[in-house]
């Protein structure tokens, strides 16, 4: 189970970021969840897109291990936290920032979908 452990805003993008954790016992996959803020109960899907983040990639993350959502441009990288634990640091690559006006900042599980495959209808042939 992850969560959000940490928000960290500032005036650059480059120094701000969001702190996931593996809260569990067991290797978990971040590939659907999403990180956004109280914009995502509103209506308005423009705000909603500005301020959603989705993990798109299989991300195994073992427990205890961290993941940094940094708002700023860089390259994704593993590094070590200050207490010892892996930190996977992703970057986002907006060029503004985006937390410093929210006031809650949340994980959520996006659902997956499989696509569907809709045969067509067979039509009987005239005779």
């Amino acid at each position: 189970m992850f969560r959000v452990i940490g928000v960290e805003t500032g005036d650059h993008p480059r120094r701000e970021f969001v702190v996931i954790r593996n809260q569990s016992l067991r290797y978990e996959n971040l590939r659907g969840w999403a990180v956004t803020d109280e914009s995502y109960f509103c209506a308005d899907p423009r705000t909603l897109a500005e301020r959603l983040y989705i993990f798109r990639e299989e991300l195994m993350v073992e427990p205890g291990a961290y993941v940094a959502l940094c708002t700023g441009v860089g390259e994704n990288h593993w590094a070590r936290a200050a207490d010892g634990r892996d930190v996977y640091v992703v970057y986002w690559g907006r060029e503004r920032c985006i937390w410093r006006d929210s006031q809650r900042v949340m994980l959520i599980q996006v659902a997956h979908v499989a696509p569907s495959t809709v045969m067509p209808r067979q039509t009987s042939s005239p005779r």
